[in-house]
């Protein structure tokens, strides 16, 4: 049996999401029709063997297996999907559908034909039609079911085909008038049709609000990174400041040298210096853009070594200032199918909440390891610790010990949700008074 696809974390929607939910409803829709095969083989029994009102039934033995047989080939096929567009994977839930509609009205043909109080079964499939498609496959498959109804009783009632009644004294097919039959079939499309578009409305409403919190969601993963950016900022006008500096000194000095006749080579050497301070403000501030814009969710390949320099350079400035050392213990060479830009967010995110955490003088770690099919990066402080009762909550939404003006409570929540979306998990481990590990934890590649 197919597993579902993966939910996917906090941040942005697009088709991928979409399609893995659309294939975690098709896995659904199998295993339900796995039940229905089963139910039909001990309906069959149970009429034929207990209530006795069905005398033919290898017909419907052999519908079940043809549940099954079909049911067993959308298992097989069902890896396919997760290659194909969106558009391609509800072409196939429409067909699946369509057969399934195709196999119920044989199905009835053999127990009763439309006096089959099983006939309401047509409302199902429009409303998973509309469930897991839209409202106008939902109407498509009603007007399908009608279509069907309607063949299958003027079939039966022509002679074109043969009727098989249920001993129930439920409706005589041949007693009926056409009237009334027509009153029949008014008042099932009718509901059919209100049916499928009170769901559709409902459904219209969940997913404008789900959307609508995925938008917010998104505002809110931007917002605590433009906290981030703005701790990051402040310093960099200090890192700046020696640079522009020495460039400043080197170009006074040029000037004093051309206007002396100095020869070109020792010009040429000031010009080095130059351009060595003006490189590193071009780094730092080039670190800065790239992690400040907002870029979409792309796994590639990313090496562990260059994503903790990159943030490591960011968060620089940071712990010089508040009198906090950062020291990088080198791991082994290991590569993440990831995001940079969002990896660089979880982990500036732990970096500065270590940093927070820690008080003057203390150190705070970070390394790596290669385990297997994963990467662990740990970020270890020496500050007081997390108390058993608050560690269980550091991943809630807006939860936060820091003072109103120094923390949204948001940054481990929508860390947490990127790394859930790289199919990875963060671990926490804390001890009052020795301090704190933030466990990241990715799948290699």
């Amino acid at each position: 049996m197919p597993n579902s696809p993966l939910n996917p974390g906090l941040l942005i929607p697009g088709e991928a999401p979409q399609t893995r939910h659309l294939l975690s409803q098709v896995a659904w829709f199998n295993r339900l029709r796995i039940y229905a095969a089963a139910g039909v083989v001990w309906g069959t029994a149970l009429a034929t063997h207990v209530i006795a009102v069905v005398e033919q039934p290898w017909p419907l033995y052999s519908l079940g297996a043809l549940i099954a047989l079909v049911d067993g080939g959308y298992m097989l096929y069902f890896p396919t999907l997760s290659r194909l567009s969106i558009r391609h994977v509800r072409r196939h839930v429409f067909s699946q559908i369509t057969i399934d509609l195709l196999i119920l009205t044989t199905l009835l043909h053999f127990t009763g034909g439309v006096t089959n109080p099983l006939l309401s079964f047509y409302l199902f499939h429009a409303f998973i039609a509309a469930l897991v498609l839209s409202e106008v496959a939902g109407f498509a498959v009603g007007a399908m079911s009608l279509v069907l109804v309607c063949g299958l009783a003027f079939g039966e009632r022509s002679g074109l085909l043969s009727h098989h009644p249920l001993s129930l004294g439920l409706v005589d097919l041949f007693a009926v008038e056409p009237l009334g039959f027509a009153l029949v079939l008014f008042a099932f499309a009718t509901t059919l049709a209100c049916s499928v578009y009170f769901v559709a409305q409902v459904l219209r409403r969940l997913r404008a609000g789900e959307a609508q919190l995925i938008r917010m969601g998104r505002h809110l993963a931007l917002s605590e990174k433009l906290a981030s950016i703005g701790t990051l900022a402040a310093g960099v006008s200090h890192e700046i400041n020696n640079p522009v500096g020495v460039i400043a000194n080197k170009v006074q000095v040029l000037r004093y040298r051309v206007q002396d006749g100095d020869e070109p080579q020792k010009l040429l050497l000031e010009l080095d210096v130059v351009e060595k301070h003006a490189r590193r403000i071009g780094q730092i501030t080039a670190g800065l853009l790239a992690f400040s814009r907002e870029t979409p969710f792309e796994l590639r390949s990313v090496d562990v070594a260059q994503l903790v320099r990159e943030a490591v350079d960011l968060v620089r400035v940071p712990f010089r200032s508040a009198q906090v050392e950062l020291r990088v213990s080198p791991g082994d060479a290991v590569t993440v199918l990831g995001s940079t830009n969002h990896l660089l967010q979880v982990l500036i995110n732990i970096l500065l909440n270590a940093k927070d955490a820690s008080s003057v003088g203390r150190e705070v770690e970070l390394r790596w390891e290669h385990l297997g099919s994963e990467a662990a990066i740990s970020i270890v402080d020496e500050g007081t610790g997390i108390p058993p009762d608050v560690l269980a909550k550091v991943f809630d939404p807006f939860f936060t010990t820091k003072d109103v003006d120094k923390g949204t409570g948001l940054g481990l929540a929508i860390s947490h949700g990127i790394v859930e979306r790289h199919h990875g998990r963060i671990e926490v481990e804390s001890k009052l008074g020795e301090g704190t590990v933030f466990r990241v934890i990715l799948p290699t590649e």
